[in-house]
């Protein structure tokens, strides 16, 4: 029987949880950790740290997985250095490769995909496959809510970890920039902002809901440090983006509408772009007509909004259930005809695409059944690894499990 190699998962005890399920199965589980906030919330029949340098990373992994017969690795993510080429590895090995991700649908699901996630997926997203898909009926089992403080406790604890082991791992190098006494700080300022923007932005709300209703559109940033930004546009930075998207608005829509921006709520102690904003706001004359937001509620907001802007965000998926015209500006997968605006930026603020309604059902549960899990890596987090294992079942239990059309057939169903 072939083992599991977990790589790295998602902050907290998640990936923990996934290894001591296959291990009471009798699978062989293997970790490979790469700094000391890894080591932390490891659990594995195998823990191994990787201590060398980025370079010889490829190296090490061919030899590991051929020394321990893995037929399987997992990891959280599918961009960062060391999975992007675990992903290669695996290609060449012929060895299987499930990446997790934050949900497609959130906040009540986990993403896990074979062969990769996001614009690396590789699934068939074409009107064709949606189209002609048979639905389970599967329905949702959990109602998770929000997870802040759960990743904030889980992220202090991974970076205070990551920082007493330094040099046990001294040539770890994280796919985010900062230090841990930065990303500490920085979570202690999300706290202070997260109530200080409860009581200050209230009145946002009614004021777009009640006096602007259907005269604005919303820009929802993504994180600084996303992926899908760094990975899947063409923008080297959040910063571009809101120079082109402001720029485009000012030249092109209404006189009396407005533009919304949302920053994303965690990035809340990470980075600001007020006096970014202001400055281009008043470059290009449209100040008093863009509004710079944190903890308003997004659906309400979505209810009244004339248009969505958006990079690749999760939050596409929420303004097309919502019928709210949406123009993606980076590789989307649900960046399709007849669901988003096909045209330029320049031209959806006049003449926003409408959203097809029945398209979007079907390609809700398209990428429902096929991607999500009920969950979260969070909260309700032994309902994700259950379902998780399920749906790996096939590849790491061959011997015992149904073939695989009917494992996904039974699972779907379930």
């Amino acid at each position: 029987m072939s083992g599991v190699l977990f790589l790295q998962g998602p902050l907290g005890p998640f990936f923990a949880r996934c290894a001591r399920h296959y291990s009471a199965l009798g699978v062989k589980t293997h970790k490979i950790n790469f700094n000391g906030g890894d080591r932390f919330y490891a659990w594995a029949d195998e823990l191994v740290d990787y201590s060398a340098g980025p370079a010889g990373w490829p190296e090490y992994l061919y030899g590991y997985i051929r020394q321990n017969d893995i037929g399987t690795v997992v990891v959280y993510g599918d961009c960062r250095y060391y999975h992007r080429e675990a992903r290669a590895v695996c290609e060449d090995l012929g060895v299987r490769f499930w990446a997790f991700e934050e949900g497609y649908l959130r906040p009540d699901f986990v993403t896990l995909e074979s062969g990769g996630v996001n614009a690396n997926s590789p699934l068939d997203w074409s009107r064709k496959a949606i189209d002609g898909y048979r639905p389970h009926n599967r329905k949702t089992e959990v109602q998770v809510g929000q997870t802040f403080w759960q990743r904030a406790q889980f992220a202090i604890l991974y970076y205070l970890a990551t920082r007493l082991a330094r040099r046990q791992f001294p040539y770890y190098r994280h796919h985010r920039t900062r230090n841990w006494l930065q990303e500490a700080g920085c979570w202690v300022l999300s706290f202070y902002r997260k109530g200080l923007y409860r009581f200050t932005q209230r009145k946002y709300t009614e004021s777009l809901t009640r006096k602007h209703s259907g005269e604005y559109f919303i820009y929802p940033l993504q994180t600084a440090d996303d992926f899908q930004i760094r990975a899947h546009s063409d923008y080297r930075s959040i910063e571009d983006s809101i120079r082109q998207v402001v720029a485009s608005f000012a030249a092109n829509a209404a006189s009396h509408e407005l533009l919304v921006i949302k920053h994303h709520p965690m990035d809340r102690g990470f980075c600001h772009y007020g006096r970014l904003i202001r400055a281009l706001a008043r470059e290009h004359r449209v100040a008093g007509r863009v509004v710079y937001c944190h903890d308003l509620h997004l659906p309400t907001l979505l209810d009244h909004a004339k248009g969505v802007v958006t990079i690749n965000s999760t939050v596409g998926i929420s303004a097309l259930l919502h019928r709210v015209p949406t123009v993606t500006l980076g590789r989307a997968l649900y960046d399709l005809p007849e669901l988003t605006h096909q045209g330029s930026l320049d031209t959806f603020w006049q003449q926003p695409a409408p959203v097809n309604p029945a398209l979007f059902k079907a390609f809700r549960t398209y990428l429902y059944e096929k991607t999500q899990l009920d969950g979260s890596f969070y909260k309700s987090v032994e309902t994700a690894v259950e379902a998780a294992c399920q749906r790996m079942m096939p590849v790491v239990l061959p011997e015992t499990a149904l073939p695989v059309e009917e494992r996904e057939e039974e699972y779907l169903a379930a």
